[in-house]
């Protein structure tokens, strides 16, 4: 076959042709399957950050509460939301409660990494179990919402690919709040640990998604929803997260 496809061809010319093939090759696939893994994880963020919305508008539907003024409505003084979350886990389909976050992800072999890819001990939700979903994607809540006299509350962090790796802050874990409007939206406040005003700023906001952050950043989900980079260079999920 090769001797009729390369027939008036030399054999140093036919070597030569396949080695450009190569060398193209080499050069290529490495950014498809960057491109491939960009568009997937893009995809899988805005699923989720639809399905939130989705089930935070459908609770509001059926209690006639938005989610957060619930949390405030059932406040007895204890920090915990593991309740609660497994209540609004309920507008999702084959929940399994999978335990606290850190023995989950020492059960599993897991490792919890931030954007620089620093293993870390902190999680920004860590007032509830981690619970799965029937697509894989991981769940936790933070604070009672009433702990803070803001219109937002609770953080809710979703690893978007459940057990798949990387497992890091702003990659495939983010971090969202509800709102007293029944909308969930990217989480902007300044702490991870605890709750705060939406930043509105985005050089503020991009302090807290950056890789020189010692802490969990806890901001990715606004550049990642708007696919912004926040160095103001670039789109995020090709541009931002190259390498990561």
């Amino acid at each position: 076959m090769l001797k009729k496809l390369f027939k008036g061809f030399t054999l140093a010319e036919v070597l030569i042709t396949l080695g450009i093939i190569g060398v193209v090759a080499a050069m290529t696939i490495p950014t498809l399957m960057a491109n491939l893994r960009a568009e997937k994880l893009k995809s899988q963020f805005e699923k989720t950050y639809a399905d939130l919305n989705v089930a935070s508008r459908a609770f509001y539907a059926d209690n006639d509460i938005s989610f957060r003024d619930y949390q405030d409505s059932i406040y007895t003084g204890s920090q915990y939301s593991g309740t609660s979350l497994k209540y609004f886990m309920s507008y999702f389909k084959g929940v399994q409660s999978q335990g606290y976050s850190t023995s989950f992800e020492n059960r599993r072999g897991l490792k919890n990494l931030n954007l620089n890819g620093q293993e870390i001990t902190q999680w920004p939700c860590d007032q509830s179990d981690m619970e799965m979903d029937i697509s894989g994607r991981l769940f936790s809540m933070d604070d009672n919402a009433a702990r803070y006299n803001f219109p937002t509350g609770p953080k809710i962090c979703v690893d978007i690919n459940g057990v798949d790796r990387p497992n890091k802050w702003g990659v495939d874990r983010f971090v969202f709040v509800f709102t007293d409007t029944a909308a969930v939206v990217p989480y902007t406040g300044i702490s991870w640990n605890g709750l705060t005003f939406q930043e509105k700023d985005e050089k503020i906001i991009a302090q807290y998604c950056s890789t020189s952050t010692i802490t969990p950043v806890h901001s990715c989900a606004y550049f990642a929803h708007k696919n912004i980079s926040p160095t103001g260079k670039g789109n995020y999920w090709r541009d931002f997260l190259k390498g990561k």
